[in-house]
């Protein structure tokens, strides 16, 4: 009688543990799926990050800056068209 107790408490710590494994194994699956998501998030969000400063730096160029302005017929200001704004306080 004493053996029926002991091969199932046996038995129930086998089955406890492996559930444990299946439990831990199963997290694990899901952790690497995400951190895979958020390897390629990172990814797209650094090509993202180098289009967009890309981007600024053709934006910025003078040259094209002053190739937009001419074609919009814009000049820079000159100081007879000029005036001072004060602030009153």
């Amino acid at each position: 009688m004493a053996m029926n107790k002991l091969n199932f408490l046996l038995l129930l710590a086998v089955c406890v543990s492996a559930f444990s494994v299946v439990m831990q194994q199963n997290q694990y699956r899901l952790n690497f799926t995400a951190l895979d998501k958020a390897k390629k998030q990172e990814i797209a969000l650094e090509q993202d990050y180098a289009q967009m400063r890309l981007q600024q730096a053709r934006l910025a160029n003078h040259e094209a800056i002053r190739a937009a302005a001419e074609k919009q017929n814009l000049h820079p200001p000159v100081s007879g068209n000029t005036f001072m704004v004060e602030h009153q306080r």
